[in-house]
């Protein structure tokens, strides 16, 4: 049985409330694009933003980092009951002095959030109406927005210390790199911030929980091997530096080769196949495909760009798992060749849906500026002053940078 402390209640709300919520989140979203408004590494509730492509921006600064022969931290915080815990007063006053937001539009925003109470129900007995003096509806609409508008002082707070971060509602990731000699003080860098942080969490109500927050060190295998830290002090509670994490449902481990990773995609896919395979002869092609496609390949496709450059050995696994997805939807054997069952389920192998993945990100990022985080890690290539190429031709040619890392 679980604990009250860890139950997040999702608020059962009126189809008409969200449809009106819908409304008004499409006019708040133009009103803090068009103003700019919004923190720029906050990637949750944002047009063609997703925990993909905040994954690919820790990943490319740890790898470019790595790449330059430094250690990266990389820290990431646990809030507890976040959604609950915001002061009603204090969001409205924020939407007025930080988004701009006055009048009519505030008095809406002030009417929504406050004088709010809410019963709970089981079987046909109800409780008394409570009052809700904290948090915003979970289950909303505006809710979540309202919450990364509520926390947005946070990424001033991280830039006054001069740290990387990351945000996707309310999970943040910190970083922060130096020499191996340094990392002492590296580690002391985001102890401070970490601690600023929980102040100003203080001040508006929220909770940080040391206890949950890990840390990670990153670098090649020869730096990681001569450090000799294995904690991170983190205010009142001491943080062990952990061989890998767990970051938006991505492992990522302390040289970025994924094999924690995929190790874990591979393991939970083939306990799935098991299962359908149990129950294959009593279901239809397109029942199997559904399954298929929902337990198999979402797995196999979510945040398959970081996957990126990594070694053919490296994804030979994920390829068995679709094979034997492919065979066992298709009532197929191991001697029946692949590939025209692959063609047969409008399926790219692996390594091609990597690429087709990865290029619809760039086409993205080329066509439309609101990535602005990953825009700026792309550079058109430049032709020689000296010696015009035939390539030149290409305006949408992106210059390929060298790298020393060997995953």
């Amino acid at each position: 049985m679980c604990s009250c402390v860890s139950i997040c209640p999702v608020s059962n709300l009126p189809f008409l409330s969200k449809l009106l919520e819908r409304i008004i989140l499409e006019q708040l979203s133009v009103h803090l694009s068009r103003n700019s408004l919004m923190p720029v590494y906050q990637s949750a509730y944002r047009p063609h933003h997703s925990t993909e492509t905040a994954l690919l921006r820790i990943t490319k600064d740890l790898l470019n980092t790595t790449d330059s022969g430094v250690v990266s931290a990389l820290v990431l915080l646990d809030l507890s009951a976040a959604f609950d815990m915001i002061d009603h007063q204090l969001l409205v006053d924020r939407l007025s002095s930080t988004f701009g937001i006055h009048d009519t539009a505030l008095s809406w925003f002030r009417n929504y959030i406050q004088n709010r109470s809410q019963t709970v129900t089981t079987d046909s007995f109800s409780s008394q109406p409570v009052p809700v003096r904290f948090g915003v509806p979970q289950g909303s609409v505006l809710g979540p927005v309202l919450f990364t508008l509520y926390t947005q002082p946070i990424s001033l707070v991280i830039e006054r210390h001069g740290l990387n971060y990351n945000s996707f509602a309310d999970d943040t990731q910190l970083q922060n790199s130096a020499k191996p000699e340094d990392v002492d003080h590296l580690l002391g860098s985001i102890s401070s911030c970490f601690t600023d942080i929980k102040n100003w969490m203080t001040e508006n109500k929220l909770k940080l929980n040391s206890e949950k927050t890990e840390a990670l060190l990153v670098g090649t295998r020869q730096k990681i091997a001569s450090l000799t830290v294995i904690d991170l002090q983190l205010d009142d509670a001491t943080v062990p530096l952990s061989p890998a994490v767990k970051s938006l449902d991505v492992f990522l481990d302390s040289t970025l080769s994924m094999q924690t990773h995929i190790s874990f995609i591979i393991k939970t896919c083939f306990f799935h196949l098991r299962r359908i395979a149990s129950i294959r002869r009593y279901i239809t092609h397109d029942a199997c495909v559904k399954l298929v496609v929902s337990l198999i390949f979402s797995r196999l496709d979510y945040c398959n760009s970081l996957l990126a450059g990594l070694p053919a050995s490296s994804i030979h696994g994920l390829q068995r798992v679709q094979n034997a997805a492919a065979r066992l939807t298709l009532r197929k054997t191991k001697r029946d060749h692949i590939t025209p069952l692959l063609r047969s389920l409008h399926c790219l192998p692996v390594n091609t849906r990597i690429s087709y993945k990865l290029s619809t990100l760039v086409y993205k990022c080329l066509n439309d500026s609101t990535l602005e985080y990953l825009q700026s890690s792309l550079d058109l290539y430049t032709q020689p002053s000296d010696r015009p190429l035939r390539s030149a031709a290409d305006p949408l040619r992106l210059h390929i940078p060298r790298s020393k890392l060997d995953i």
